[in-house]
């Protein structure tokens, strides 16, 4: 049996959202223009928690802290360009659990949840990004209940 201090740090340490996330899709980060500019709709979400399905860009140096989220799979050699090869909606995912280490890659999409923020932003090696999605903290998973089994006296 829990104890009431167990219980109420588990509920401490819940994610509390007031609403859900806003789906966003990469199509809708651009304004239809010329100009790249971003379009109304991700202006409206900037602050917001958000939805984004996309794919982690490869990368030789990867960043610290967190990844790229790229519309397509995506693999970045760096050589002299930086990040420069990403596509202009990559947003960084900032990740605080990562504790500012290094995000291993992980192949395939991935959906991540988190609060938009749409202003230049350089990361802890100095690459700037105009999009940011931090993560919204882990969900505490449930531990399976203990059960007692014969001879067990406790």
């Amino acid at each position: 049996m829990m104890s009431l201090l167990a219980l109420i740090a588990a509920a401490l340490s819940a994610p509390v959202h007031s609403r859900a996330a806003e789906p966003i899709s990469f199509s809708q980060f651009l304004d239809s223009s010329a100009d790249l500019k971003p379009s109304a709709r991700l202006l409206a979400l900037d602050g917001k928690r958000v939805r984004l399905v996309g794919f982690m860009a490869q990368m030789e140096m990867p960043p610290s802290g967190g990844f790229y989220l790229c519309p397509r799979p995506v693999s970045a050699d760096e050589s002299g360009a930086g990040i420069g090869d990403l596509p202009v909606e990559t947003v960084f995912v900032v990740m605080k659990s990562a504790g500012g280490g290094e995000v291993p890659y992980r192949p395939g999409p991935l959906e991540v949840t988190g609060v938009l923020q749409i202003r230049n932003h350089a990361d802890q090696d100095g690459r700037v990004t105009a999009f940011q999605i931090t993560l919204d903290r882990p969900r505490a998973r449930k531990r399976p209940a203990r059960t007692q089994t014969q001879g067990d006296d406790r």
